[in-house]
This record gives structure tokens, C-alpha cells and sequence, in this order.
């Protein structure tokens, strides 16, 4: 078991979902019944924080939720286990990200994100549908940038922060795995990222990792 499977439960990302040929080009903005749902998750996220569990939240204190913001949310694309298995080597990396329909809000508290409320998009709109997951968001505020947006690997429970630099997708890995051969929080060129990941997702036996 990784790191990853601690720091992941729990965690559903949401995203906007939009074209192929925009997935990476930079963040999407929140929708305003995106953002008027994560409003509403706020809400919910004061009533679920108690004194009992708000560091598993996140949060320093409980009181510290009643100050909580929303921040400005991150795309979410997925990377699938099958796409891995019959990635064939030089291929154009950006043809595997998947555009989600899910998007995380960051929460913060004074300008530090200290948890998530995590908004779906389905048949009836916009509706808030988890909340917390902040070890995963903290390591992922910790390398945003502008434009970037976040790379999941589900079967994995992978995450990476997603850039372009000259037009190049690149992924920044946001927890350490012994598994890849890449440094954290250090931006690395998708292709060599996507073929370390092939043999593991060819090894991987569908257990909870």
C-alpha cells in the first residue's frame, strides 16, 4: 500500500468538464451554479467538523471551519487504467487525459487551503457531494500554479499537477512513490511519466492499493 491510498480516501475531484482541445491549455473558471453549490458545501462542511475530527478535516481548530473560504477550483482529467495498459511508447500523452465532470473547490482559511468541497456535475446541476480530503489538496495547492489543473490516476490513486511549458504537457508529482522515477514537486514531461505508469498498471491486480 502507498501513500497515496492514506491521503486519498474519501477524495472524489470534481471538475468542469470542457473540450479535448482545451483540457490543458489552463484551469477553467467555476461556473456560478458550480460555485453557488460549493457555497452550499460550505454550509454542509460547518455542520460535519466537529471537535472530534476537525484535524481529519483539516482544520486547526473547530472554530477555525466558521472562517472557512472557497478558492478558486481546479479541472480534474483522468488518465484510465485500460488507456495505460495499451499505450503504446511515443504517443502523444495529452490523448490519454480524460476531461472529468467533477472539480474541487479548495477551502481556505486566511489565504491557506486547509480543506476541499467537492462539487458533481449530474442530471439535476450542480450538487455538493464530499468534503475534506485535505492532506491530498494541501499537496496540491503546495505546486499550483496559474493554468494548472490536476491529473488522476483512479485505479492508482495517483494525483499529479498538470502544466504546459512551450506547449508541452508536463506532470509535477505531489506525494513521493517509489515506483516512479520522479521527483516531487518537480515538473517532469508527461510522456516519461505515462510510461513508468505503464508496467505498473499492467502489474496492478485490482485491489485497493
Amino acid at each position: 500500500m502507498t501513500r497515496y491510498c492514506a491521503i486519498a480516501l474519501g477524495l472524489t475531484l470534481i471538475g468542469i468538464a470542457c473540450s479535448q482541445s482545451a483540457q490543458t491549455s489552463s484551469a477553467q473558471p467555476a461556473m456560478p451554479q458550480a460555485e453557488n453549490a460549493a457555497q452550499s458545501g460550505i454550509a454542509v462542511l460547518r455542520q460535519l467538523v466537529t471537535d472530534q475530527n476537525f484535524r481529519d478535516m483539516g482544520f486547526d481548530s473547530r472554530d477555525q471551519v466558521d472562517h472557512a473560504q472557497i478558492d478558486q477550483p481546479w479541472s480534474l482529467f483522468n488518465i484510465g487504467l485500460d488507456q495505460l495498459k495499451t499505450y503504446q511508447a511515443g504517443t502523444n500523452a495529452d490523448a490519454l487525459l480524460q476531461p472529468s465532470a467533477d472539480t474541487i473547490f479548495p477551502v481556505s482559511v486566511s489565504g491557506q487551503v486547509k480543506s476541499s468541497v467537492t462539487v458533481t456535475h449530474g442530471d439535476k446541476g450542480f450538487t455538493p457531494s464530499s468534503f475534506g480530503s485535505a492532506p491530498i489538496v494541501k499537496e496540491l495547492a503546495k505546486y499550483r500554479q496559474s493554468g494548472a489543473f490536476v491529473v488522476r490516476v483512479p485505479a492508482l490513486s495517483m494525483y499529479f499537477v498538470g502544466t504546459r511549458v512551450d506547449g508541452r504537457l508536463m506532470l509535477t508529482p505531489i506525494i513521493a512513490d517509489p515506483r516512479l522515477k520522479a521527483e516531487v514537486g518537480v515538473a517532469t514531461p508527461a510522456q516519461q511519466i505515462i510510461e513508468q505508469l505503464v508496467p505498473i498498471a499492467n502489474g496492478y491486480n485490482g485491489l485497493p492499493m
